[in-house]
């Protein structure tokens, strides 16, 4: 366990098909957040936030593949479909999800299709999957 201020962050990794995520976990009470970084960050830009929100529930920050510590892909993905791998493997129920640009857009799409995985969505500029060419 890493100390961060008055937070103890775990590192912990989710195995996905073909490949092993980095991640931070954050102990707390109540329904999970999952933080999803923008497309120009990775998990440690989710460090000062999990500070703000200690308590709320357990936060899991995740590099998605080919961010921070998380090796890029050697086999065909989709990021949507590890975000429900992590959610399968945190099995705590819903969680909220808090996405940040491209972070935003994985949210987006795990709530438009696996309705039953998301307690809430917190988007910040996200990115949209279905948005017109500009």
């Amino acid at each position: 366990m890493v100390e961060d201020g008055p937070v103890i962050r775990e590192p912990v990794q989710f195995q996905v098909p073909g490949a092993r995520l980095s991640a931070d976990r954050w102990e707390g009470t109540g329904t999970p957040v999952v933080l999803l970084h923008a497309g120009v960050a990775d998990r440690r830009s989710w460090y000062a936030t999990a500070d703000q929100l200690m308590g709320v529930g357990t936060m899991v920050a995740y590099d998605r593949r080919g961010f921070g510590d998380s090796p890029p892909s050697q086999v065909p993905f989709e990021h949507l479909d590890d975000l429900i791998t992590v959610l399968d493997q945190l099995g705590e129920g819903p969680a909220w999800l808090v996405g940040s640009s491209n972070g935003g857009k994985v949210a987006l799409d795990a709530a438009l299709a696996h309705t039953d995985r998301g307690a809430g969505l917190v988007l910040l500029a996200p990115a949209i999957s279905v948005a017109p060419a500009p």
